[in-house]
């Protein structure tokens, strides 16, 4: 019969790549989209794209008693429905927005507003599983697109050495990156032939990022900067970490190697990432060098923002939670 598998959010960028990789997945069985603005059009008709039968429904529609369900609402609309879902005994929930990835109420407060439901932030699990393993419960936090490729490639540099001055982070995405709903910022006329920085000291990647790489070492407050570019997808971003006794490079490229032996979508390579090395796939690349002059290690790591991260991280931590192999229905995203 396979996997009862429903998908809230089923018509913006992430959703559509859920759908489309669900749709394809060897485990999944029935599966039921639910979208607020296309409740009862033909999937295949609002995206042509989709080689996918059936119809959009309105989220009140999906009958209850899934398997699994993944919401892939905005940030601060996703909570009530993730808590209602794990009420009505949805066996696995993998939520997308920023709901659920910061530890408590009042970091959540600081950067969101006030949480919609505080209760469920302990038991969530952070769903970049190279980092933290499979997820044993029953709440995933996929990652945002940003935290993924800045912790991937500072984790293993975090864990191992000690006093880090500070850390910089530079980063390049696709106009994608900013959701489905069009804007003035996302424009065709004010994207094409330019790059802007935005959202920069306050960006909410920031805290996550903070937080997340605490669990694995000490690491100060992170700057971050976020930049716009005319691509539709991908991301590249480069980090600067001033550190007391700069180690090598190769070094650096052999503890990716050591971390990172055994899963399907992290590599590390002398040569420096291009957003195209990734771009359609659910592959984090990183690399590494070391300004000698300035006593920099810099770090490089590249993503593509709606696979590795968002949708296809969310069915790689399906996945795993369940027990099947991490690239299962991924297989061509490597």
């Amino acid at each position: 019969m396979g996997l009862r598998v429903g998908v809230y959010g089923g018509s913006g960028y992430t959703g559509v790549e859920l759908v489309r990789l669900l749709a394809g997945h060897p485990e999944v069985g029935a599966l039921s989209i639910a979208s607020r603005g296309y409740a009862g059009l033909g999937i295949g008709d609002v995206h042509p794209q989709l080689a996918v039968d059936g119809t959009y429904v309105s989220p009140e529609e999906i009958e209850e008693g899934h398997d699994v369900a993944f919401v892939a609402y905005g940030h601060g609309e996703s909570a009530e429905t993730v808590r209602d879902l794990l009420r009505s005994g949805t066996h696995l929930v993998i939520d997308l927005s920023a709901d659920f990835r910061l530890p408590s109420g009042e970091l959540y407060g600081e950067w969101y507003g006030e949480h919609p439901t505080p209760e469920l932030l302990a038991e969530a699990h952070y769903g970049l599983p190279e980092v933290f393993g499979a997820s044993l419960g029953r709440l995933v936090a996929n990652p945002g697109c940003y935290p993924t490729a800045a912790i991937l490639a500072l984790a293993p540099v975090v864990k191992r050495m000690e006093g880090i001055r500070s850390v910089t982070i530079n980063a390049l995405s696709g106009v994608s990156g900013a959701g489905a709903k069009p804007s003035v910022k996302t424009h065709f006329v004010s994207v094409n032939e330019s790059a802007v920085a935005y959202g920069a000291p306050w960006h909410r990647h920031t805290p996550e990022i903070e937080t997340i790489l605490r669990r694995v070492g000490e690491v100060p407050e992170v700057t971050f900067v976020p930049h716009l570019i005319p691509i539709t997808r991908g991301e590249l971003e480069t980090i600067v970490v001033d550190v007391e006794g700069v180690p090598e490079a190769g070094e650096v490229l052999d503890w990716f190697a050591e971390d990172y032996e055994g899963w399907s979508f992290v590599e590390a390579r002398e040569e420096y990432p291009h957003v195209a090395h990734v771009a359609n796939t659910n592959r984090c690349r990183l690399s590494a060098a070391v300004d000698g002059r300035a006593g920099r290690l810099l770090l490089f790591s590249a993503v593509d923002n709606l696979l590795k991260g968002a949708s296809g991280a969310a069915v790689q931590n399906m996945n795993l939670a369940l027990g099947y192999e991490e690239d299962l229905g991924l297989e061509h995203l490597k």
